[in-house]
């Protein structure tokens, strides 16, 4: 492959991981689905990726889809691994995020009969249908970028409460919407064993790769965190599984080579 064709993310480790020494980096106009458990810090790892690709020039924009998280409490978790992104955002959204999070609490919360949260018009069609959010105002927004990089945090909240079919035909405009249009790479959070083995695999054959990073174990009960590649696109990487590492300068993959 071309190396006009790959996009380096900053993270060297996963770079030489994916592509070897020759052509480090991932395909670009990649879709990739990250399935995480639970506390394996999933979410972290993928933020990593786009802070440094943002970082190093890789992209110029990150659009930041966020069904399951507070903006501002995504920002102070990052600052805790010295990703500070507040420089990003005051400098022209260069990250900009999509607080789908409150609208939808807002609309759940509304129909058990919570006060709705303050500053948001549950009048308005998209806060109250999650899966409008992402096909009207999320699509739309993407398309007007020639070099933008996505995060969906997660999927598993639009599964929650829509269709699986109605979420697969989303996910497939996406695809088309990236293929089309423009550089960069897209990421798609799942919550890893939430919705049953047919679903996940679904999800990975709509997508281009599938990380996965899991818990294992180790001599002694101890418990690792382990990063796979279960599909891949353009590339003759087979299935592998190594460790992953975490402290203060976020997530690395215990490979030959260190962050």
């Amino acid at each position: 492959m071309e190396s006009s064709q790959v996009i380096r993310t900053g993270v060297l480790s996963l770079d030489i991981f994916l592509g070897g020494e020759e052509n480090p980096g991932i395909p670009n106009k990649s879709v990739i689905l990250v399935l995480g458990e639970p506390g394996t810090k999933f979410e972290l790892f993928t933020q990593q990726v786009l802070f440094r690709m943002l970082k190093t020039k890789a992209t110029e924009k990150v659009v930041y889809l966020s069904y399951d998280g507070r903006p501002k409490e995504i920002v102070e978790e990052m600052s805790i691994y010295n990703f500070h992104l507040q420089p990003f955002i005051e400098a022209g959204e260069k990250w900009k995020f999509m607080d789908a999070f409150t609208a939808r609490i807002a609309a759940e919360g509304a129909v058990i009969g919570l006060q709705s949260v303050p500053g948001v018009d549950l009048g308005d069609e998209y806060a109250q249908d999650s899966l409008r959010y992402f096909t009207r105002l999320f699509i739309p927004e993407i398309i007007q970028y020639d070099k933008v990089c996505t995060c969906i945090h997660s999927i598993s909240s639009l599964i929650r409460n829509n269709s699986i079919e109605s979420v697969s035909i989303a996910m497939e405009a996406l695809k088309h919407v990236v293929r089309e249009r423009g550089s960069g790479i897209h990421f798609i959070l799942m919550v890893k064993n939430l919705h049953g083995p047919a679903v996940e695999v679904l999800a990975s054959h709509l997508a281009d790769f599938v990380f996965d990073i899991s818990f294992g174990r180790v001599g002694g009960g101890k418990i690792a965190i382990n990063f796979s590649v279960q599909k891949s696109w353009k590339s003759t990487l087979l299935p592998i599984s190594v460790p992953v590492t975490i402290d203060r300068r976020g997530i690395r993959l215990e490979t030959t080579v260190r962050v």
